[in-house]
């Protein structure tokens, strides 16, 4: 697992281009209205891994009092702007937060993006009061299961072998589950679909389609180059294929 300031270094160096690339704020408001009925609007939320706050903007705009957590100091600057003086700089691992404290907390492509799981999960548990709850919008979500998807979802496999970077309930929820957490499975599903051809995926990965998630370098590169030529090898490599997934939120709640 990479250190800490290794993985902050990485979100501020892509913190002015993150939101763009991400699907701006029309997909962040849509995580947000995924989210906003599962939480109470009397009661604060924290985010944890908030990022530059623009799920966390869109939730305030809902009405939500959001308070947000993030290890990087470029994207944080993005969240204050945002958010003001409700952001602070911290690791998700080791939260500043007094235990028992939190009633609802929410983390959006947090899981996947470096930190250690168990830690997380056991931080949450310990921060949360009885009965609180977490609400998690995983990266991976479903995947596509087009030509592209396939060859994509391998390549993710083979550069995660041990599962540190899985952010699905399959894997999420014993973690949680060892420290008090019971997965009460999804809600809020929300299919997508979006159109790209197999050269503009192979680009992607090209330019660091994993940048700020995944440490790809020395042998791992050979397995990025390995996948950009089996997507150019894909019959019709300029066209685009219409690619469907869907967004969920997985739903912990602390034991009692």
């Amino acid at each position: 697992m990479r250190g800490a300031r290794v993985v902050a270094a990485e979100f501020d160096e892509i913190a002015p281009g993150y939101d763009e690339s991400r699907g701006g704020t029309e997909r962040a408001a849509g995580f947000a209205r995924m989210l906003a009925p599962l939480l109470d609007p009397a009661r604060p939320v924290l985010d944890i891994g908030v990022g530059t706050g623009i799920v966390a903007a869109e939730l305030a705009e809902l009405g939500h009092t959001v308070h947000g957590l993030d290890l990087s100091p470029g994207m944080l600057a993005r969240a204050r702007a945002r958010l003001g003086a409700r952001v602070a700089v911290a690791d998700a691992c080791r939260l500043p937060v007094r235990s028992g404290s939190v009633d609802q907390a929410v983390s959006t492509w947090l899981l996947h993006a470096g930190p250690d799981n168990r830690a997380v999960l056991a931080e949450v548990a310990r921060i949360l009061r009885p009965g609180g709850r977490y609400l998690v919008i995983p990266a991976g979500g479903t995947r596509p299961t087009d030509d592209i998807g396939v060859l994509v979802g391998e390549l993710e496999d083979r550069l995660d072998p041990d599962g540190s970077r899985r952010d699905g309930p399959e894997w999420l929820a014993p973690i949680a589950a060892a420290h008090g957490l019971v997965y009460e499975g999804t809600a809020s599903e929300r299919p997508t679909s979006f159109a790209v051809s197999p050269r503009a995926m192979a680009e992607s990965l090209t330019r660091g389609l994993f940048t700020g998630a995944w440490a790809v370098g020395g042998e791992a590169m050979c397995l990025v180059d390995e996948t950009r030529s089996r997507l150019l090898a894909l019959p019709d490599p300029e066209v685009p294929r219409v690619r469907r997934s869907a967004d969920v939120v997985l739903t912990f709640t602390r034991r009692p």
